[in-house]
């Protein structure tokens, strides 16, 4: 968590939450402080606006539904004080009638989200928010292509998207979209249902079988409004279906949102490609481990889909295992490859590389959550891990399952004190140590479920 020059949290790393429902209070202020966010709460619309103008935050979630007024008079209200009219809102709420949704984008919402939100989609949205460059201007020449057959639609589509400060390549067919979308040169792509050659779903389809064009958001701008065809669109890989005449206020806030995502999305690949480097740094440095780093990634990642994690959370998981032992990096390379048996002070200075991994990470935005696996992934349930001496529920899943993919590796892997062991005497050696409470048994049994994939790895 980012914090100012006295240890306080700095402002921009702040968000409101304006919720009546105490029980949603406490679950978003859990999930953005596990995100690394700090939360503010309120349980009323005068609250939330004292609190607004008080507390600065640098984004706030607002509920619709409040004890004493809308959250549109709260919205109107924020957006119209000189203090509080540049705090992006997302509006949270379990009204979902299309007419609240447009008031509340024509008002400045940000974004708008139907309860009930998962973790992962609240934490997308909101780092969307603090992903974004200070002071970036809306557009900001970001490239983005149309795929229109229409001279009328495409021309204002055109102009009214270079007015907003994008960078338009305007194509009319289908294949003329492939062919210019294959360049990866868009961070965006707005196109037509209905094209003279092939359809837009097709179109889609195509663009999303390109694995490096994967994550390019696709807006569909159709008279197409069945709910099968949303529905069709939205299997084709379509991010946000759109009914023409499209309204501005509407389409503006969609693209807004979906530019940032793409330009998360570069940083976390920017960000994926320095940890390959990081990771290849400490298999240098333990040369006795080759590829131990990535194949923690993979079993984690593997364990949490079994599990049940998704998105975001697989992402966490990869990053953790590639990093783990990034504290490595500091610790003598003649401790780690010693042959014989540590002695204390030996030992104990290992047992500092989860702490030093904590301090590389943490700076870095966004990795908070990954800052706290790599400190933790030695600690066990029954509370005899290291550093902090965690036992039960104070040890994450996340950090559970990180915890149990680095021990079955280092198991079946060849240490400079001992040969690896077979995989199911590895498994054994787990099993008996979760009899013994060291292990999450739904982990171990996640695990031993999938020894095969672990294979392939």
């Amino acid at each position: 968590m980012s914090k100012d020059g006295t240890g306080g949290i700095l402002v921009e790393r702040k968000v409101l939450v304006v919720d009546d429902d105490v029980e949603s209070l406490r679950l978003y202020g859990d999930m953005l402080r596990r995100a690394g966010y700090a939360a503010v709460t309120a349980s009323t619309g005068w609250e939330g606006i004292d609190l607004a103008v008080k507390e600065r935050p640098g984004l706030i979630l607002l509920d619709l539904r409040l004890p004493d007024i809308t959250g549109l008079t709260v919205l109107e209200t924020l957006r119209t004080a000189l203090s509080t009219k540049s705090i992006p809102i997302i509006v949270v709420s379990a009204i979902s009638k299309d007419d609240d949704v447009m008031k509340a984008m024509q008002m400045g919402a940000f974004d708008y989200v139907v309860k009930p939100i998962t973790y992962d989609d609240l934490i997308r949205r909101v780092e969307l928010v603090f992903f974004s460059r200070e002071g970036q201007g809306e557009g900001d020449q970001t490239p983005v292509l149309i795929v229109e057959d229409s001279a009328m639609d495409g021309s204002v589509l055109s102009e009214q998207l270079t007015s907003w400060g994008y960078q338009v390549t305007w194509v009319r067919t289908g294949r003329e979209g492939i062919e210019q979308a294959a360049t990866g040169n868009f961070d965006i792509i707005l196109l037509d249902g209905l094209l003279p050659d092939i359809n837009g779903f097709e179109v889609v389809k195509e663009i999303r079988a390109t694995e490096r064009l994967g994550t390019t958001p696709v807006i569909m701008l159709t008279v197409l409004s069945g709910l099968v065809d949303k529905l069709k669109g939205f299997e084709s890989g379509v991010d946000v279906f759109l009914n023409k005449p499209a309204s501005w206020e509407e389409l503006r806030v969609r693209m807004r949102s979906l530019t940032r995502l793409r330009g998360m999305t570069k940083q976390r690949f920017v960000l994926s490609e320095v940890v390959g480097v990081i990771t290849n740094a400490i298999e240098l440095t333990e040369a006795t481990e080759p590829r131990h780093n990535q194949k923690v990634a993979g079993i984690s990642v593997i364990l949490g889909k079994r599990m049940g994690v998704q998105g975001h959370g697989l992402w966490v998981l990869e990053m953790s295992g590639s990093l783990h032992d990034v504290g490595k990096l500091v610790v003598r390379r003649d401790i780690l490859s010693k042959p014989g048996k540590l002695n204390s002070s030996e030992w104990a200075e290992v047992q500092r590389h989860s702490e030093y991994g904590e301090k590389i990470i943490k700076p870095v935005h966004g990795f908070g959550e990954v800052a706290d696996i790599v400190r933790h992934h030695h600690e066990k349930m029954d509370g005899s891990g290291y550093p902090d001496n965690l036992k039960g529920d104070q040890v994450s899943l996340f950090v559970r399952i990180v915890g149990a993919a680095d021990s079955y590796e280092a198991l079946t892997s060849d240490r400079p004190y001992r040969r690896s062991y077979a995989r199911d005497k590895a498994l054994e050696i787990l099993c008996k140590e979760t009899d013994e409470g060291r292990w999450d048994p739904k982990v171990i049994a996640a695990l031993s479920a999938s020894l095969d994939d672990l294979d392939n790895l």
